[in-house]
């Protein structure tokens, strides 16, 4: 009995649940792609709109008139000065920051769990100088992250 007892306590422990995040608005991470001078970029996450009725790619191609709705990478100004937003596709994301670390809060319906669309988008971003912006020691964090939040929130409610 104390063997059977102890044999059901070790294939618990091994059995259990991985602990996942969920995101209510946005959270910023580090290990992104590399960047220039070897340190890896941080990234804005937002839980994906899967009802949205254009991918984040057509949405930013129509709101910044970009030639190509596949465009991963663009460039935007703020506040007079030009920033580079980096777009992290499926793969990307899996890659750098792997979706099973994430739980998404809004759940799909089953015709909607078939679909390709994506359940978390990444967002880098970079100066001029391919400095991380999003980093918490850069002094345009703040900007970034705030316009980085007002662009989800106008995508999500489309």
């Amino acid at each position: 009995m104390t063997a059977l007892l102890f044999l059901f306590f070790v294939l618990q422990s091994c059995v259990g649940a991985r602990p996942t995040v969920q995101i209510p608005d946005y959270i910023v991470v580090a290990d992104g792609q590399p960047n220039i001078g070897g340190k890896n970029l941080h990234a804005f996450i937002f839980e994906n709109n899967v009802k949205a009725p254009y991918q984040i790619e057509q949405f930013l191609a129509k709101k910044y008139n970009t030639a190509n709705y596949f465009e991963r990478e663009l460039w935007v100004t703020m506040h007079k000065d030009k920033y580079k937003l980096i777009v992290y596709d499926n793969s990307d994301f899996e890659k750098y920051f792997n979706s099973a670390n994430y739980s998404p809060i809004n759940e799909e319906t089953k015709s909607d769990q078939y679909s390709n669309t994506r359940k978390f988008i990444a967002i880098s971003v970079i100066n001029a100088y391919n400095e991380d912006c999003l980093e918490e020691r850069s002094l345009l964090r703040n900007i970034t992250v705030k316009y980085l939040e007002d662009l989800k929130n106008e995508y999500i409610s489309q």
